[in-house]
């Protein structure tokens, strides 16, 4: 082998492991964010403008790992609090739904909501009394169709604020 060819190799080897190193780092998410054991992101439809802000109780890599048996909370630039449920795959029926919530001790509530895939429930707006109570809650149970998932829940007023400050960052501009 001549010295040209073992630069040659090199340089492929090199470049090589550079591909395997940067395929292998995380990716990391435009416009992220994070409360305590929260993560998310600012989210932007399909004309690349705001959606809405959410944050789930696990860390971007663990949802990006399995999207099964999380919870998210959202708020979109209106200011509305909505959630996002997901149970495991097969489990639902596309469209809308009634999704009983309980959080904590309080009475059971039923809510509007859309079944977005055969895992996925996607509540878009809380009343307001709801989200005072989801602020201080320190478990949730939610039930569809006879499914019933359960979260235990902490630091959820944190995460409300960082949403709300999400909202303003990225959101319209008044």
């Amino acid at each position: 082998m001549t010295p040209g060819d073992r630069l040659v190799k090199r340089a492929a080897i090199t470049a090589a492991l550079l591909l395997a190193l940067l395929a292998g780092a995380p990716a990391r998410a435009q416009n992220m964010i994070s409360q305590d054991s929260w993560e998310g992101f600012a989210m932007r439809d399909t004309e690349n403008k705001f959606d809405r802000c959410v944050l789930y109780n696990r860390s971007v890599q663990a949802l990006t790992a399995s999207p099964y048996q999380m919870f998210g909370i959202t708020r979109d630039a209106a200011g509305r609090i909505g959630l996002l449920i997901f149970y495991e795959p097969r489990m639902l029926t596309r469209g809308n739904v009634t999704v009983r919530l309980k959080l904590d001790q309080r009475p059971p509530e039923s809510v509007a909501g859309i079944a977005l895939s055969d895992f996925h429930v996607n509540v878009p707006a809380l009343e307001p009394a709801t989200v005072a109570a989801l602020r201080d809650a320190k478990g949730i149970e939610a039930t569809v169709a006879d499914r019933t998932i359960r979260f235990d829940l902490a630091d959820v007023g944190a995460a409300l604020d960082k949403l709300d400050a999400c909202v303003k960052t990225y959101g319209p501009k008044s």
